[in-house]
């Protein structure tokens, strides 16, 4: 008889021997003590109901949002865990949320700002020059609310602004949506796409690695539908390396069609780690207009941000902080330009 899929997914957790405080950072220790909750460590138990209670707030809190967007015309699409919390999993609780990740488009954004606005959410963080979100990112963070602890990351874009090379074709998206969810297929492509375009320099926590696979299981994704977008959008190594890490670091098998993409596609991956070599290799997806607009930005941010970046003290002297910025910029340009030169392949590409 085949094991279903949740129950391979416990398995192969268990298999790990994660201690409490591991799974805690990994972010599966509430599907650990749903696996095994009789024998399961004080900690497990309390990640699952700390998670539970969490994930209550924000779903009361999407609620009352969706309905605040739906008085303005505006229906959002629900990405990652805000969907497979209530659809992917047994109980809403065993996918700790962080925040709610809703999908709007372009045109829909200042209506769903207002929204927030009317309801107490605030930026997370100043931009650096006004407007710089919309003109070279693909979504913003919002905080506040009404319960004071609950986090919209609001998208107009799913991966990269249309200033970006990693951009996908909205379109194609859109018509994979139903009920305001992206279907199996789309949502393992994006799953990928966040994971290995915009995540690519951190360590990727295993919650994500299991949606990835319990999405994988779904009968109705669309293999040759998935792999023409992939190929379309230029997102074959971030397919590829996705389902390469689900089986090598969860040690599960993947249906047959993944498993053999993943073995016959190059998986070329920056493997820059944050700092320099982040913002550089950010700047080289961007068309010449992004590249203009994140430049001047490094350089000459609002006063706003400064303050924020670098809380001077005293108060009035944030003008002070151009001068470190830009030697800061002009010590990361050395470093980058002395360092041996190797491949380094844009985002998304493959060799």
């Amino acid at each position: 008889m085949a094991v279903a899929p949740m129950e391979r997914l416990l398995e192969a957790l268990q298999s790990l021997a994660l201690d409490p405080a591991a799974a805690a950072t990994e972010r599966v220790a509430p599907l650990l003590y749903f696996g095994d909750s009789a024998g399961a460590a004080p900690l497990l138990r309390k990640a699952y109901y700390e998670s539970a209670a969490r994930n209550l707030l924000l779903f009361e809190a999407l609620d009352e949002f969706s309905a605040a967007l739906a008085s303005r015309g505006v229906s959002p699409v629900l990405l990652k865990g805000a969907d497979f919390a209530r659809h992917l999993y047994p109980s809403a609780a065993l996918r700790p949320m962080s925040d709610l990740d809703l999908w709007v488009s372009p045109d829909e954004v200042a209506r769903a700002e207002s929204a927030l606005a009317s309801l107490g959410y605030l930026a997370g963080v100043p931009e650096m020059t006004p407007g710089l979100a919309r003109r070279i990112r693909h979504a913003r963070l919002y905080t506040g609310g009404a319960r004071g602890d609950v986090a919209v990351d609001l998208h107009w874009s799913l991966v990269g602004h249309d200033t970006d090379r990693r951009a996908p074709s909205l379109d194609w998206f859109r018509g994979r949506t139903r009920d305001c969810r992206l279907d199996a297929t789309a949502s393992l492509l994006y799953l990928a796409a966040h994971m290995k375009l915009q995540h690519y320099d951190e360590r990727l926590p295993l919650i994500w690695l299991s949606d990835f696979f319990l999405l994988s299981q779904r009968p109705e994704v669309e293999w040759e539908a998935l792999f023409d977008a992939a190929r379309d959008f230029r997102w074959e190594a971030a397919l590829a390396a996705t389902a390469a890490d689900v089986s090598s670091r969860l040690g599960l098998e993947l249906p047959p069609p993944l498993a053999a993409y993943a073995r016959t596609v190059s998986m070329a991956i920056p493997e820059h780690k944050g700092g320099p070599e982040r913002a550089w290799n950010e700047l080289r997806t961007l068309s010449f207009r992004g590249r203009a607009a994140l430049l001047k930005a490094y350089l000459f941010p609002s006063p706003s941000y400064v303050r924020f970046r670098y809380r001077p003290s005293p108060p009035w002297s944030w003008p002070l902080c151009y001068p470190v910025r830009w030697g800061r910029a002009l010590s990361s340009a050395v470093s980058l330009a002395v360092k041996p030169r190797r491949s380094r392949p844009l985002l998304g590409e493959t060799l």
